[in-house]
């Protein structure tokens, strides 16, 4: 219990903070400066969360100097399993870019933080709504052409047993339409920090992120577009076991 008021304390204090001193220079700018100046104070966050519960982050890289060189422009999304609510801040803390989220719809009312993934070009997505899904998904696709990544969680939900799910073939549509680039990563330990369902956080644990090579896109064969989902959910799963 410990470990969950001490995240929940981080995340409010940040978000007050970020209102405080963030909010009236974003109002102000420029859809594209606010954008930006927000996900750069995210990526803050997620070191910040981490940070609370004494979480130990280690980064492993298939080919750092492939990722790292990514154009943001190119259109990127990152595509990975979905554990924990932990997740999130692992990936703003562990990616060498800042990536906004496909969330669920009910995360645009939070207070404070749904304030800030708006204005970061998160994109919401109503699951019950296939038609508002299906918006959603063109949103995402518009942001991603802007130059700013996207991460999507293709399991379209946290994992009940830290098992990792089927890989829902709408999701890739982001990438498909985009003919963007696809950066497939491995979340791993999260589910022993916070589990679905439960208010327990676990504090001092390791977590790992693999971030595997980057999938283009453009360069697909039709074939190979088909089975998306397979192919990087095989990848996905691979680095679970593997590391």
């Amino acid at each position: 219990m410990l470990g969950l008021i001490l995240a929940l304390l981080s995340g409010l204090g940040f978000f007050i903070y970020m209102t405080i001193f963030y909010l009236p220079i974003i109002l102000f700018s420029g859809e594209e400066k606010s954008a930006r100046l927000t996900r750069r104070e995210f990526k803050k966050f997620g070191t910040w969360i981490l940070g609370s519960i004494g979480t130990k982050l280690e980064v492993i890289y298939e080919d750092r100097e492939a990722v790292e060189n990514l154009k943001a422009e190119d259109g990127i999304v990152v595509v990975g399993n979905h554990q924990s609510n932990m997740d999130i801040p692992v990936l703003l803390a562990g990616l060498p870019f800042i990536t906004g989220y496909v969330a669920k719809k009910e995360m645009e009312t939070w207070p404070f933080f749904g304030v800030w993934m708006k204005k970061s070009h998160c994109v919401f997505l109503d699951r019950s709504n296939p038609r508002e899904g299906i918006k959603s998904i063109k949103r995402a696709v518009e942001v991603i052409k802007a130059g700013y990544p996207i991460t999507i969680f293709p399991e379209g939900e946290r994992s009940k047993t830290g098992e990792i799910g089927e890989f829902k073939k709408g999701s890739f549509k982001l990438a498909t339409e985009t003919k963007g680039i696809i950066v497939p990563v491995t979340i791993k330990g999260t589910y022993e920090i916070q589990r679905r369902g439960s208010a327990i956080t676990k504090m001092g644990k390791t977590v790992k992120l693999i971030v595997s090579k980057p999938i283009y896109v453009k360069d697909m064969s039709v074939a190979e577009i088909k089975k998306l989902d397979k192919i990087v959910r095989d990848i996905v799963v691979e680095n679970f076991e593997k590391f």
